[in-house]
């Protein structure tokens, strides 16, 4: 009798589990806010070598950060001013009501690292679910305000070239995101392991069951 009881109690436990992941609904396409610094060079192409190895991040040239200035993160808000920003500041097409910022930091040069018109460096950030299609945005905060730097985009990765380090932020137009690549990568988050826990409330209470119907045949 006390085993039987232990197990309905058990598996009615387990079933309030479930009823709780349940209730914490995850997107398979919702993209991930956390960019990642992988790499910094004097060219493009040194910055995505750089980038390809997680161990170029400690010898990178640059720390980061969380932004401190008020009106840089203020101006931010206003996604529609961003998206106008961009849109005036590049050559190709742009769908400004489809813009949004995926993440802002902080980025300082190193001492002894030089950032300038003369010598420009170029930054490697991360973003899971950025393709070579992808219309990707790096903006910087400078005297004027916001502005776009020259962007190079491929697959999980975006480079900007600084003559100057402040302010950063990244901006993407949404659909061109590629959502397969958001939903396999992403951070793992509460309620992504709810098929585990439904298997193990079916177990529990199909052994629940058993053992109340094997008590009830003796």
């Amino acid at each position: 009798m006390q085993k039987r009881k232990f197990l309905t109690i058990v598996a009615a436990a387990a079933m309030l589990i479930s009823s709780l992941a349940f209730s914490t609904p995850v997107s398979a396409t919702s993209p991930t806010t956390t960019t990642e610094v992988l790499g910094a060079g004097r060219t493009a192409e040194e910055a995505e070598v750089l980038g390809a190895s997680r161990a170029s991040v400690e010898n990178t040239s640059v720390t980061v950060g969380t932004i401190s200035n008020k009106a840089a993160l203020d101006a931010l808000k206003n996604t529609t001013a961003i998206a106008n920003l961009i849109a005036n500041s590049v050559t190709t097409s742009v769908n400004t009501a489809d813009i949004t910022i995926v993440d802002s930091m902080e980025v300082t040069p190193k001492p002894g690292v030089e950032v300038s018109e003369a010598n420009p460096l170029f930054i490697t950030f991360s973003f899971p679910g950025v393709t070579a299609s992808t219309k990707a945005y790096v903006l910087h905060y400078g005297k004027s305000g916001w502005e776009v730097v020259p962007t190079t985009v491929s697959d999980g990765k975006v480079i900007g070239k600084f003559t100057s380090l402040s302010p950063v932020a990244i901006a993407v137009e949404k659909n061109t995101l590629n959502a397969s690549v958001l939903g396999a990568t992403r951070s793992p988050r509460t309620g992504d392991n709810r098929v585990i826990v439904i298997g193990a409330c079916a177990c529990l209470l199909a052994a629940a069951v058993l053992v109340d119907r094997k008590r009830k045949l003796a």
